[in-house]
């Protein structure tokens, strides 16, 4: 409903109220209407907020950008950075009925070098001392929903911020598209009310994905690639969004900057499964969605898309539901077995 709403007030505008109202040139368009007010305790309105903050409720989708750098920490040593990565996604949700939300997009991330910032094609491991064929993350099928309620298994809170583990690295498409109905073990949901915070002219919102689940690069089908039969990777944001932009119903979407930090196990390219090194990976990161175009892609990261899958740059056509990827099911999807007697189950 809100949706229509917005689509039916967007569609009153003359060409020049909506060039003259517009702020950040493809994120949407501004309205001389007074903001509504949120009320971020309904589970609708933040699911609405979610997917103006994330991406667009606009007909087209817009693009965000994301660029930091990797570290490693071993045993009790200091941290130190290992690689650069830089990546991109296209986001696009749409209002269901019910006040849930389809997402779609695509995206992707590279790794680069440190010094130059190009991206790596073969990657010197300090550890071994072995050139590593660069393995970046392709994903052009995201799909999701956001819903009004979550599975109390899997949508708990502290008092601090939401955790949330939604979907599995290994999941099916079959059972993406069964996911609204599993609701756990306990039967019990809990809202999707998330922690937003005013403050001043920004709303503030820390985001977390905190994941444990079987990994597809198995230690028997890539012993040297795999770090072992489960993965553990979180992802962790805070987003800064501004309130007006956030609070106007006028808009499909607001502009959005983040810091982002993420933590993993050795990347499965990095070759350090039997390596016996015990280590993790940090990132940190900035993530962005501001004017929304194709100009938001990062320089390096374009141009290796122009050059080799230019259908990443051209927005979803379709809404139909599939699993979540991750660097790991992409890695085995692309990488054959290290085992030659190793079978790949579909």
């Amino acid at each position: 409903m809100y949706l229509d709403a917005m689509h039916n007030s967007l569609r009153t505008f003359s060409r020049r109220e909506a060039l003259g109202l517009a702020v950040g040139a493809g994120v949407g368009a501004t309205s001389a209407t007074p903001a509504a007010t949120l009320n971020l305790q309904d589970p609708r309105d933040n699911v609405y907020a979610w997917c103006k903050t994330w991406g667009t409720l606009g007909d087209a989708a817009v693009y965000g950008g994301h660029e930091g750098v990797f570290f490693a920490v071993v045993e009790d040593k200091r941290a130190i950075p290992l690689v650069g990565y830089v990546g991109f996604g296209s986001l696009q949700f749409k209002l269901l009925n019910n006040g849930d939300a389809l997402y779609r997009g695509k995206d992707a991330t590279f790794y680069t070098d440190l010094e130059t910032g190009e991206i790596l094609d073969v990657w010197d491991n300090p550890f071994t001392g072995e050139q590593c064929p660069v393995y970046p993350y392709v994903n052009d099928r995201v799909r999701t929903t956001m819903l009004q309620d979550y599975p109390a298994e899997r949508f708990a809170t502290d008092a601090y911020r939401w955790e949330i583990t939604i979907g599995n690295a290994t999941s099916s498409r079959e059972q993406a598209k069964t996911y609204r109905g599993d609701i756990g073990q306990s039967g019990r949901t809990k809202p999707f009310v998330l922690p937003w915070r005013r403050r001043g002219d920004y709303y503030l919102l820390s985001w977390d994905w905190m994941l444990e689940v079987v990994n597809p690069v198995t230690p028997e089908g890539w012993p040297l690639s795999s770090t072992g039969p489960t993965i553990n990777p979180s992802e962790h944001f805070v987003f800064f969004v501004p309130a007006a932009e956030l609070e106007d119903r006028s808009r499909p979407a607001a502009t959005m900057l983040a810091g982002f930090f993420r933590q993993t196990p050795w990347l499965p390219w990095m070759k350090m499964g039997q390596t016996g090194i015990e280590g993790r990976l940090f990132a940190n990161s900035h993530s962005y969605k501001t004017a929304g175009g194709l100009d938001n892609i990062p320089r390096v990261v374009r141009e290796r898309l122009e050059r080799d899958r230019p259908d990443m740059l051209e927005a979803p056509d379709d809404w139909e539901p599939g699993p979540i990827g991750s660097t790991w099911s992409y890695y085995a999807s692309v990488v054959p077995p290290e085992n030659p007697e190793y079978e790949v189950k579909k």
